[in-house]
């Protein structure tokens, strides 16, 4: 059978190995070193995080929240964390309580029916709405990093 390619292959090969030399191609060669591997990022996930930072919706009910925080619950190890407005008309959503570690999570998770039944006597409070427990990351000061924004540095 007649191969158009097969002086060409021929060829490749021969300069091939003049370049690499006498290398067992047999033995596994770890080019991506696991120290070295950068995560998998993938473009959909930027953006969406970018979205996310950029649009920011405003929630009386959660402004309200962050700025008494301190009064309701002053012996409570968790400050509120960000809400997330439902789709329903009702104005049903999910308001994220983030804690420093794990230990303070499972201390809390029992105080969340209280917490809730406070969080309902707001003036500006939904309807619905449903509480969830986060670890957030910690700072460098080691206290962590909550993204309730300040109040009263936005007016």
């Amino acid at each position: 059978m007649f191969d158009p390619y097969g002086k060409r292959r021929a060829r490749a090969i021969s300069i091939r190995e003049k370049r690499m030399g006498a290398i067992d191609f047999s033995l596994p060669i770890d080019g991506d070193v696991p120290l070295f591997r950068s995560p998998i990022s993938r473009a959909g996930d930027f953006m969406e995080s970018l979205v996310k930072e950029l649009v920011q919706d405003r929630s009386a009910f959660f402004d309200e929240v962050v700025q008494r925080w301190k009064s309701l619950f002053p012996d409570l190890a968790a400050k509120p964390g960000k809400w997330v407005a439902g789709v329903a008309p009702k104005g049903s959503g999910k308001l994220f309580i983030e804690v420093g570690s794990a230990p303070a999570l499972f201390s809390i998770r029992p105080k969340l029916p209280s917490i809730k039944r406070k969080l309902s006597e707001l003036s500006s409070a939904p309807e619905r709405f449903s509480l969830h427990l986060e670890i957030a990351r910690p700072s460098a000061s080691g206290d962590f990093v909550s993204r309730a924004k300040d109040i009263s540095r936005i007016r």
